[in-house]
């Protein structure tokens, strides 16, 4: 009898055990318990063994402010992901084993901060160039919106951005991944003349991290900024082969920089980049993220010069802005006139030039051949 008792005692004693095993697998929970003992075989698991959790319904973590982030996670976001190979504890360095103890963090954007710098352990080369952008210096200032690696690249599902080293990105990718901060700028943006082109999939027009690199993006409010603009500019439309493709010519470029605002603006930023310029540049009549065709006829930029010019030039009327050719060099059918006269100089200046030249030759040939006839004579 008392053998019996036994055995349904202990039959007992397993399915409580049992029972309470199974309601703390079914019930939410935290990802982070309170301290306890590790269990064994965890301190280095593989993925499946942080998903037998993290698969489950309703599992949140709940931070002191009383936030609670879902922490379920889909086993094919990884699996899709450019960090399929890698094991959970790669980028989680900070948990070893369950209980996962208190959270490193204080709330949802605070944690997403912290394992963005777990990035670093891989990524060296971008972890230091990014130390000196913007959005670093943003982030060291308190701004805790500043963009940090996962709000670029996602934190489970990790994308690339980069078309140039990964041909199967879309070319409106970082477009639309800076939208998520900068809504307004990206609304002027599709409005503009690359943007425009962009949204038909053109890959040979600039998009954000064209003009702002993901890694290395500075301050464009600056002033070493605004002087780099035209170079930045250049860096298409002095391209021979690229502008040829949709008809543009360079000469864009190149009567911008021969022009006196130009030069000025190129001087500047090679020996003073510190120091104010109130010389036009690109931006300045092109506009910033809403830049409209650059073309003889575009309504926009007519309307637009005047304004741009009475910002340095008060007294300016429509003749000023009129008179000037734009950044295409005159020929007889744009611009007779100018061509005509353009070409007048060119041939008289040589002439007369080397008419001196030659009068001067001869000149110093004579007195030469005087000198020394003299002193034959006193010679003799």
């Amino acid at each position: 009898m008392t053998a019996r008792t036994d055995v349904f005692r202990a039959a007992a004693m397993l399915a409580a055990l049992a029972l309470v095993v199974a309601v703390a697998l079914l019930m939410p929970q935290t990802a982070w318990a309170q301290e306890g003992t590790t269990l064994p075989g965890t301190a280095n698991p593989d993925n499946a063994t942080c998903l037998t959790c993290h698969q489950q319904e309703d599992l949140y973590l709940t931070f002191p402010s009383g936030e609670a982030l879902p922490v379920t996670m889909d086993g094919t976001d990884l699996l899709g992901s450019m960090h399929a190979e890698l094991n959970c504890q790669q980028c989680h360095t900070d948990i070893a084993g369950y209980p996962h103890g208190e959270p490193p963090a204080d709330s949802h954007r605070d944690l997403q901060v912290h394992y963005s710098h777990s990035c670093a352990n891989c990524h060296t080369d971008q972890a230091m160039q990014e130390v000196d952008s913007i959005h670093a210096q943003l982030q060291a200032a308190g701004v805790d919106e500043a963009a940090v690696c996962a709000d670029c690249h996602g934190s489970h599902n990790v994308q690339p951005i980069n078309q140039e080293k990964h041909p199967e990105v879309s070319p409106t990718a970082s477009a639309e991944i800076c939208k998520q901060c900068h809504s307004v700028i990206h609304g002027q943006f599709v409005d503009s003349v690359h943007g425009e082109a962009l949204l038909t999939g053109n890959p040979d027009v600039p998009t954000c991290i064209t003009c702002h690199p993901a890694h290395t993006a500075t301050d464009p409010r600056t002033l070493e900024f605004r002087l780099q603009s035209p170079e930045m500019c250049g860096d298409c439309h002095a391209d021979q082969a690229l502008m040829a493709k949709y008809g543009i010519s360079t000469d864009v470029f190149d009567t911008y920089v021969a022009d006196f605002h130009g030069t000025t603006v190129m001087l500047f930023e090679k020996t003073h980049p510190g120091q104010p310029t109130n010389k036009a540049v690109c931006i300045d009549c092109h506009g910033v993220h809403d830049i409209a065709p650059a073309t003889r006829d575009s309504g926009l930029i007519q309307a637009n010069i005047l304004p741009r010019c009475q910002e340095c030039h008060p007294d300016a009327t429509s003749n000023f802005a009129a008179s000037w050719l734009g950044h295409y060099a005159p020929n007889f059918e744009t611009a007779p006139l100018v061509t005509t006269v353009t070409w007048f100089y060119r041939i008289l200046i040589p002439l007369v030039v080397g008419f001196f030249v030659v009068y001067i030759g001869l000149d110093a040939f004579r007195h030469i051949k005087d000198r020394r006839g003299r002193k034959k004579e006193v010679q003799a």
